[in-house]
């Protein structure tokens, strides 16, 4: 899981307040602005986890600790400017942390994300492979699948011309062998979907049925410092239809992400 709490059962107010939210929703002539209002005093942040798809990945951010949340950031920064800094020292702070708004941010990058998301940690390709992080968004067109690996933000990013280095190289050549897996597996992947869906819900169709429109992989290494406009040539072109960004993008999608939902949070108290 990816928090502390399980998300999947709720106190006896919670599930007060969530099964009276229900009933106002079943109101037959409608939901009123006021009735709107209600239901949000009613879900709590608790009660939005319960009623998804996938309670214990679900992304709800929670404005209210904006304060702790540019805190967490300011350390990531710090930790992201240590030399000796990892890919596994990135993950770990995340995970401990439970900052998993920096991953979140990297939906500024799509079109999908925006309607319902979930983020999974270490989600498996059974039985050799393992992803570091999926995000699932759904927009319009339904749920979308982005694939993502990190690699390291110091080491061996890119060669003297600008062409990428062993950190690219390997995130790359580990992302095909999960589009290989993919192509063949993708049907078997509603088992793991399965463990963490809620026992109230169905999976759609997009979970079961390979799309490969709706799958994108994501390999993230390096700094802008790194960068060399041969190396930015290579990253416009894009490798085997895998994006590549360093660090210094992951920093200013969290930075855009918190300054986004933090006004979107003050509109929607003043309103």
């Amino acid at each position: 899981m990816l928090y502390e709490r399980n998300y999947s059962k709720l106190t006896t107010k919670e599930q007060a307040d969530y099964n009276k939210a229900k009933e106002i929703l079943k109101n037959p002539k409608g939901v009123s602005a006021t009735h709107i209002d209600e239901i949000h005093e009613l879900l709590s942040e608790a009660g939005h986890h319960y009623d998804s798809l996938f309670p214990n990945n679900y992304i709800f951010f929670n404005y209210i600790k904006h304060k702790k949340v540019h805190k967490l950031f300011d350390e990531f920064r710090s930790l992201l400017n240590t030399k000796t800094t990892l890919e596994r020292d990135i993950q770990r702070f995340i995970k401990e942390k439970e900052a998993y708004f920096i991953i979140e941010s990297l939906f500024t990058f799509y079109d999908f994300g925006h309607h319902d998301a979930y983020l999974f940690y270490e989600f498996p390709f059974p039985p050799n492979y393992s992803v570091d992080y999926l995000l699932v968004g759904k927009n319009s067109g339904g749920y979308e699948f982005l694939f993502i690996e990190l690699e390291s933000p110091n080491q061996s990013i890119t060669l003297k011309d600008g062409r990428l280095g062993e950190s690219y190289r390997k995130g790359i050549k580990q992302i095909e062998d999960w589009d290989f897996w993919i192509d063949s597996n993708f049907s078997s992947l509603k088992n793991v979907f399965k463990k963490h869906k809620s026992p109230r819900k169905e999976l759609p169709i997009e979970f079961f049925e390979l799309d490969k429109t709706r799958i994108h992989y994501l390999v993230i290494a390096g700094k802008r410092k790194h960068y060399t406009p041969e190396t930015y040539r290579l990253r416009r072109k894009g490798v085997n239809n895998i994006s590549i960004k360093h660090y210094d993008n992951l920093i200013d999608s969290t930075e855009k992400y918190i300054n986004e939902a933090f006004k979107n949070s003050i509109k929607s108290s003043i309103s």
